[in-house]
């Protein structure tokens, strides 16, 4: 499960009004153009989580509007279950996260870079299983100072805490801080161990309030929480690529998209951004727009 938070401002309403206007022009278009006969039904399924309904709606509406034949079937709670059921066949196509991938179909693999990641993950998909193109779009852990801590600790890296991690306390939500694998590998590669650790809110907002609190001296959040990145905070460069590379990415049924849809998967891959996620995520949290709306204002956005 992934994050929730309150409500956001002026971006999250925007949003909401576009999506709208753009869920209006999705049924007017999608009725009047006549399906490819020859291409196959796309049956879509994804984890009841926000990045993946909503991602998993931009794609299926994109190939809606280019009159390919589309079905969704009712969600799952858990990105296990919808592997499984593409897997089985029951549906042809997800999103998921390349380094989740990675780990569940092969526990063992030490790749953590992006583009090892994917590599890997392709080669360990299930029998009948394969993937389209991964999206810029990341959902990773991301480590942060205030902007008064990097200035005057001259922080900018992770390579910057090399050592230093004792002199400050961490925070975090409660399930990432029990990520052992994480804090394996941060420490291995930075030799990083934070002379305390402290448990916060499922809230991310609540970490840089205890940042700006000195309550915590570095954050832990993830790179696709709903929060407009404010200028008093400072993302730390993974810069020697200790953190696990999850990036978005189709997964289907072999055989299950002609190459037109498969060309149109890979194009919407290529734009969608973390930024954008963020963005989305936020309209969700305004209360006032589905995943539907925003998959469409994001595809009338891009032009789709």
């Amino acid at each position: 499960m992934r994050r929730t938070g309150e409500r956001a401002g002026v971006r999250a309403l925007a949003i909401a009004g576009a999506a709208a206007v753009g869920l209006s022009g999705c049924q007017a278009q999608s009725s009047i153009i006549p399906a490819h006969e020859s291409d196959p039904v796309v049956v879509i399924e994804t984890a009841s989580f926000g990045e993946a309904e909503i991602v998993g709606h931009i794609y299926g509406n994109a190939l809606l509007r280019s009159g390919s034949r589309v079905t969704a079937r009712p969600q799952s709670g858990s990105q296990a279950e919808v592997l499984e059921s593409v897997t089985t066949g029951d549906a042809t196509f997800t999103v998921g996260f390349t380094g989740e991938l990675l780990r569940a179909f092969d526990p063992g693999s030490t790749e953590v870079e992006a583009d090892e990641v994917y590599a890997a993950m392709m080669a360990a998909l299930p029998e009948g299983v394969t993937a389209a193109d991964p999206a810029p779009a990341e959902d990773a852990p991301v480590y942060v100072v205030t902007r008064h801590t990097s200035e005057t600790r001259g922080l900018q890296t992770m390579s910057d805490l090399a050592g230093r991690c004792g002199e400050f306390t961490l925070g975090a939500r409660q399930e990432v801080l029990m990520d052992r694998e994480l804090a394996t590998a941060v420490g291995g590669t930075y030799d990083c161990g934070f002379g305390r650790r402290v448990a916060l809110g499922p809230d991310p907002r609540t970490v840089f309030e205890a940042l700006r609190a000195g309550e915590i001296g570095v954050g832990l959040v993830q790179s696709t929480d709903p929060i407009l990145h404010p200028d008093d905070m400072v993302p730390l460069d993974d810069d020697e690529d200790a953190v696990l590379a999850q990036h978005l990415v189709p997964v289907f049924r072999k055989g299950s998209l002609s190459e037109d849809q498969l060309a149109l998967v890979n194009r919407i891959s290529g734009e969608l951004t973390s930024e954008d996620v963020r963005e989305l995520l936020l309209g969700v949290e305004f209360g006032t727009s589905t995943p539907t709306d925003l998959a469409n204002y994001w595809l009338d956005s891009h032009d789709y």
